[in-house]
């Protein structure tokens, strides 16, 4: 969330800026480190078909940087002290003075993580934690690396997936919209002088054309509100998320979808589990990287969880696991390397994802191709089938 910061400066100069954060307290905190006094503090308004700002904390960066010099033999407060001077962007500052400050206090990084959760997600903060306890922070962090590296690598792959159909449709869309709302007009305005239509019979051509030209007003306002429907369903959370609980419910992408969800799932736990975290614990902290349509489910698991039963029945009876990842739970349940196996059950599903984003990559685009062709061509016929009646052809 952005909060705009109204600040008293060491100059007695007032100043104003935006930050992001997740809470009031944060904000107030990362102002705090900017110098001066705030005066002012207040939730940024921000339209809806704005995108969220990105922050400028970037945190894979930092993670391979603090790898590197904690590798190098450098301490953490060396390393992050280092990384601070380094850095000259704004908010990058903020936070590593935030970092600074609690680790000079005797506070553990964990601690000085979660004071900025905007910045610090609870999982790799819990991680930090784990490893605080073994000594084990580089390997931590390598580890959080990774699975940040499979995220992003399934999430791009479905971005690269979504690309090229994305610009289809919007040429396709800009295309049929000039040949509707300016060709097709005049096109009309010509036959109805050389009154082609000797039957009686305007046409679709003569009819739409003449509702335009007459109209102008209420036929481009309706392509405007059909423009700002399509923003809405693209931009809008609320929208967003009761499309995405919509195509949950359907039967053959609803399955896709709810693979793609379980090997973020299991990577998670996997890699919770991996770090020291209890089992209990780990699977709390994965339901906020899960959709809100599946936490019900993982509610329910907990709680079956919890009464003693095991993960590998509870993950089944929720509808959370699949016949190959009830198998491989009930084998890393019996040979203690439970974290592994999430790991395996990932990547399985991680490549049945990759191959179903490709076959559907291949049957998608020659789809589209050939609906926005034929809709075209359907408009192109319409405005030259007057002109073959014109010249007595038909």
């Amino acid at each position: 969330m952005q909060y705009r910061v109204k600040l008293l400066t060491a100059a007695f100069t007032v100043e104003e800026t935006v930050l992001d954060a997740s809470s009031e307290a944060e904000a107030r905190q990362l102002a705090a480190n900017a110098g001066g006094r705030v005066l002012e503090l207040r939730p940024a308004k921000r339209n809806w078909l704005q995108p969220a700002a990105r922050e400028e904390f970037n945190l894979a960066v930092f993670n391979q940087q603090l790898h590197s010099l904690i590798d190098a033999g450098q301490t953490v407060v060396d390393a992050i002290d280092v990384l601070s001077q380094n850095d000259r962007r704004g908010r990058g500052r903020s936070v590593y003075e935030v970092l600074l400050r609690e680790l000079r206090q005797g506070n553990p990084l964990s601690n000085a993580m979660a004071s900025l959760p905007s910045v610090f997600p609870a999982l790799y903060v819990a991680m930090v934690r784990s490893s605080e306890t073994t000594g084990t922070l580089r390997a931590a962090i390598s580890r959080y690396m990774q699975y940040q590296g499979q995220v992003d690598e399934i999430r791009g792959k479905l971005r690269a997936a979504a690309t090229y159909p994305a610009v289809l449709l919007g040429v396709g869309f800009l295309v049929i919209a000039f040949l509707m709302f300016y060709v097709l007009p005049r096109f009309s305005a010509v036959y109805e002088d050389a009154g082609t239509m000797r039957n009686g019979d305007p046409g679709f051509v003569q009819w739409w054309g003449t509702f335009v030209r007459n109209n102008e007003l209420a036929a481009w306002g309706s392509l405007g509100v059909v423009v700002a429907l399509l923003l809405l369903l693209i931009f809008h959370p609320a929208v967003r998320s009761g499309a995405y609980r919509w195509l949950m419910q359907t039967s053959w992408l609803g399955e896709r979808l709810q693979v793609l969800q379980l090997a973020r799932l299991y990577r998670t736990l996997g890699m919770l589990l991996h770090s020291g975290v209890s089992v209990l614990a780990a699977m709390r902290m994965t339901k906020a990287s899960l959709p809100l349509a599946l936490h019900p489910s993982l509610d329910k698991a907990v709680q079956r969880v919890g009464e003693g039963i095991a993960m590998s029945a509870a993950l089944q009876d929720c509808g959370l696991s699949t016949e190959v990842a009830v198998r491989l739970l009930v084998a890393g349940e019996s040979s203690g390397n439970l974290d592994e196996m999430m790991g395996r059950i990932a990547d399985f599903y991680d490549q049945e994802t990759t191959i179903w984003i490709d076959t559907v990559g291949r049957l998608i685009e020659p789809v589209l191709m050939l609906g926005i062709g034929l809709v075209v061509g359907a408009i192109v016929l319409m405005l030259y089938s007057p002109i073959f009646d014109l010249a007595n052809i038909v």
